[in-house]
């Protein structure tokens, strides 16, 4: 986006430059609807049919990757609890509708980013033309709003992998009749609530979350439910807040779950 932006705002600030400079003493009705065709013809080739084909293969593709690891992920995981090759369903009652699900969530987001990238741009070379600043100036502000949208394209890409994999590992250990999980951090100084990291104070403690016991052992919960923190109910391992790394580690009775023992 920022390249064919470049691309085609560069000439027509230079071509314009004389017109907006703050010496000239202006008027938007001379170069405005110039600058304004410029952006959005720009913008018209990350809004049509087909950027919204490439964008649902994109992200029907990664949710079916996803759901794969997760699939074998989650088997493995299993397995090495149990001992034994324990096969598993990996297609869930219910998982297709979820992924189509998440596939048009992921859609929507991918769409927000050049919608909002594209309306930030107007607002900052209208405003840098209204204020009379050379066209270099204004390409560093839009370099810099570029630099903030790819930040939370990255965000966004993160955590929804997160959430995603959370959902999928809640569904498959759901429908294996697994009903306890323990919570298990990323154990490092960016874990959430860490006394000793980066983020003490946070609302959501990931750190507390695999430390507290509410009765069934430090760090366990039930699948159905979650775990609680400080008024907050149903938080998921991957779902505590944004960005997320926590684990849920199925757990079965008598295999590697000892409640008489926590």
């Amino acid at each position: 986006m920022a390249a064919e932006l470049v691309k085609a705002l560069e000439p027509e600030l230079k071509r314009l430059k004389r017109d907006y400079i703050a010496d000239a003493k202006p008027t938007m009705d001379g170069w405005t609807d110039d600058i304004l065709a410029a952006i959005r013809g720009v913008s018209r080739r990350f809004s049509s049919s087909l950027f919204e084909a490439q964008i649902q293969r994109v992200a029907a593709s990664t949710v079916s990757r996803a759901e794969a690891d997760n699939a074998e992920d989650f088997r493995k995981s299993v397995n090495q609890a149990v001992g034994v090759d324990f096969q598993l369903i990996t297609r869930t009652k219910g998982m297709q509708d979820y992924l189509e699900a998440s596939t048009a969530e992921n859609v929507n987001l991918i769409k927000s980013i050049p919608d909002e990238y594209f309306k930030n741009v107007e607002t900052i070379v209208l405003g840098g033309m209204k204020n009379g600043l050379a066209p270099t100036a204004i390409a560093k502000q839009i370099q810099a709003e570029t630099g903030v949208t790819a930040r939370r394209a990255k965000l966004i890409a993160r955590d929804q992998t997160s959430k995603l994999n959370s959902d999928l590992t809640r569904q498959r250990q759901a429908a294996a009749g697994i009903e306890f999980y323990k919570s298990v951090d990323a154990g490092d100084v960016r874990v959430t609530g860490n006394p000793a990291g980066k983020y003490p104070n946070a609302k959501i403690s990931c750190w507390g979350i695999a430390r507290q016991d509410i009765g069934y052992g430090v760090g366990v919960y039930k699948v159905a439910d979650g775990a609680p923190w400080k008024g907050e109910t149903g938080l998921q391992p991957g779902r505590h807040h944004v960005l997320c790394r926590c684990v849920g580690i199925s757990l079965i009775p008598g295999v590697n779950y000892f409640p008489d023992k926590e």
